[in-house]
């Protein structure tokens, strides 16, 4: 089976991924460590607008941020959990159509990466486990629902990746 991608859909993975590696690294202070709010984040509530595109975007763009990461190269195993966990933000959204499982699946992705973020953070730093991942969840939280909720709505009224997309 050969799978094929259109270039409109080349260029949202880059694009995607640029802007969210971008984000995340020019606002390193609060991307990286135990109380980290990912900006770039807010960019999750968007993929169901972009389809597989968006997913593949987030996968590559966690992967080029974590590159820069201050725990090093063990973070670069957080690209697994965003991806699969961006895969179900898409897919629940494409089954359902319901705008607030937006909100739903960017808890869970909050909840699963404050898991492993904050597992990560606890064991390399030493800090207690269950703060660590609360702190990392809530940020994830702020920036993915009350971030990227609004963005998800506003560019869905306007059909803007609709159109230009062809979804």
């Amino acid at each position: 089976m050969v799978i094929v991608i259109k270039s409109k859909k080349i260029a949202v993975i880059a694009i995607y991924a640029a802007l969210y590696a971008a984000l995340v690294v020019a606002l390193g202070p609060f991307s990286y460590g135990p109380l980290q709010i990912r900006v770039a984040d807010a960019l999750l509530a968007v993929i169901p607008l972009l389809g597989v595109a968006g997913v593949l975007g987030h996968t590559l763009g966690v992967f080029v941020a974590n590159l820069f990461s201050t725990l090093g190269p063990i973070d670069l195993l957080n690209t697994i959990p965003s991806f699969f966990m961006a895969f179900v933000v898409y897919y629940v959204y494409k089954r359902t159509k319901n705008d607030y499982t937006v909100i739903g699946t960017c808890v869970a992705y909050s909840i699963v990466i404050g898991v492993t973020v904050g597992w990560m953070l606890s064991y390399v730093f030493s800090l207690p486990l269950l703060p660590t991942i609360g702190y990392v969840a809530l940020g994830n939280i702020i920036a993915s629902v009350l971030i990227g909720w609004p963005i998800f709505k506003m560019l869905k009224r306007t059909g803007v990746f609709q159109r230009w997309l062809g979804t």
